[in-house]
């Protein structure tokens, strides 16, 4: 049986973490559970346990069942802790338990949990109208980008694959924040991921025609560009290009993303022909047909927000 949330799994986390207090917002992500939660004072019997300090956080848990989970797992850890910016949170604490600590019975997987900081702000799937203007939605892009160069120019060149407005989630301040970083692969590298598997791991919706197709060695930070695209010009238009119904079948968004050219920003009278070229850049089907370079991309945002 895999992992739940249940009275179970509460009190196991409660004997490996002593003081947690569960908030009402519990929700699923992938493979594994999420929850929002704080921790109470325990010092005084436990004076080692530092986490009270920490406030609101978001834990993660995931069950090794198969290595690529404990894999990616690991590298998102690995990536958090080398990353010290305002786009992603800030991890605090990972671990891998294979032991109740209170029973010292065995558990039937290993647990890897992670511990962030909880990000106060709301996704940017429930904050769009603020950004359904091209001024913000060209600001917007320019700070994510600002954000995935970190990933893009880090020496192992990370792809975060999973750009979605699920996966940012906007500061009080407007200061977006990247997260779940749960798939992020190297450039070049095969992955952990099943090679199996039809599709590579993304949100379709969202997903270069690279990823679609599975076609691992022309998946690059280009891939992620696509992604931007399709989000802003989801934020401009009012409508995911790809996806104008939710219910569609899969391999109906399938093909649209691989071959259907959506009609430009400036065509439906929401950007500008520069942005809009722009935009439409990002979402070529052709990696070498998107913009060449991260400094080119970022140059180009520069100058358009610039000039607003």
């Amino acid at each position: 049986m895999p992992l739940t949330d249940c009275a179970e799994t509460r009190e196991m986390l409660q004997h490996l973490f002593p003081g947690i207090l569960f908030a009402s917002n519990v929700k699923p992500s992938g493979q594994r559970l999420v929850y929002f939660c704080s921790f109470c004072d325990t010092t005084e019997i436990e004076p080692q346990r530092k986490w009270v300090d920490w406030g609101e956080v978001v834990l993660k848990v995931s069950e090794g069942v198969h290595p690529a989970v404990i894999a990616r797992m690991e590298k998102e850890r690995e990536l958090l802790n080398e990353l010290d910016s305002p786009y992603f949170p800030r991890l605090l604490h990972a671990d891998v338990f294979s032991v109740d600590p209170v029973t010292d019975e065995r558990f039937r997987n290993h647990l890897f949990i992670t511990i962030e900081e909880r990000v106060g702000g709301q996704t940017l799937q429930d904050c769009r109208p603020m950004f359904a203007r091209e001024s913000a939605c060209a600001g917007l892009v320019a700070r994510l980008v600002d954000g995935l160069k970190l990933l893009w120019n880090h020496p192992q060149r990370i792809i975060h694959r999973d750009l979605k407005p699920e996966n940012i989630l906007i500061r009080s301040n407007g200061v977006p924040v990247i997260i779940d970083l749960g798939i992020v692969r190297e450039e070049g590298t095969a992955g952990v991921t099943a090679t199996h598997a039809p599709l590579g791991p993304c949100t379709p919706a969202y997903a270069s025609p690279e990823q679609l197709k599975n076609e691992k060695r022309f998946i690059t930070y280009k891939s992620d560009f696509f992604s931007l695209g399709v989000i802003a010009y989801e934020l401009l238009a009012g409508a995911n290009p790809f996806k104008p119904d939710p219910h569609e079948p899969m391999d109906l968004l399938v093909n649209r993303v691989v071959t259907l050219d959506p009609p430009t920003l400036f065509s439906l009278g929401r950007a500008s022909t520069r942005f809009s070229s722009l935009i439409e850049r990002l979402m070529a089907k052709e990696p070498y047909l998107r913009p060449r370079t991260v400094a080119d991309l970022s140059r180009e945002l520069n100058a358009i927000t610039g000039e607003m």
